[in-house]
């Protein structure tokens, strides 16, 4: 059903359970998986964008090697994470972009600003996990 799938996370605990689902679709489906991380700073010299990516490379690295996910396939962009999710969710050709929710108190962070961003502006299938 879904050929590839875009699994967006964040150098944490809670990107290793985003992953861990994703991961379990990508088997159920035969799909190729591939894993995005956005740093939402946007308005960053590019020597202070390239620090940022080489601090939080091994963190995400180290989640997505148990999962056999090759390099290649994990993208480190910075920019707002909605955006930068739905970007290269078109970019890879992905069918379905798998992320996670953090659940906060207040109407509009039930289901999270990236969550609903994505939701909102991506052009394929989007799941999201509870965290």
């Amino acid at each position: 059903m879904y050929k590839t799938i875009l699994c967006a996370i964040e150098a944490s605990p809670e990107g290793k359970k985003v992953l861990t689902q994703a991961s379990k679709l990508a088997e159920l489906y035969g799909s190729e998986l591939m894993v995005v991380s956005a740093i939402p700073y946007t308005l960053l010299p590019s020597n202070l964008q390239k620090k940022l990516k080489d601090e939080i490379s091994p963190l995400i690295e180290k989640i997505i090697a148990p999962f056999g996910i090759p390099r290649k396939n994990c993208y480190i962009k910075i920019g707002k994470p909605y955006a930068v999710i739905c970007k290269e969710a078109g970019r890879r050709k992905a069918d379905l972009i798998i992320l996670g929710t953090h659940s906060k108190k207040g109407l509009q962070s039930a289901v999270g600003s990236t969550a609903t961003g994505v939701a909102n502006n991506a052009r394929c299938d989007v799941t999201l996990f509870r965290l």
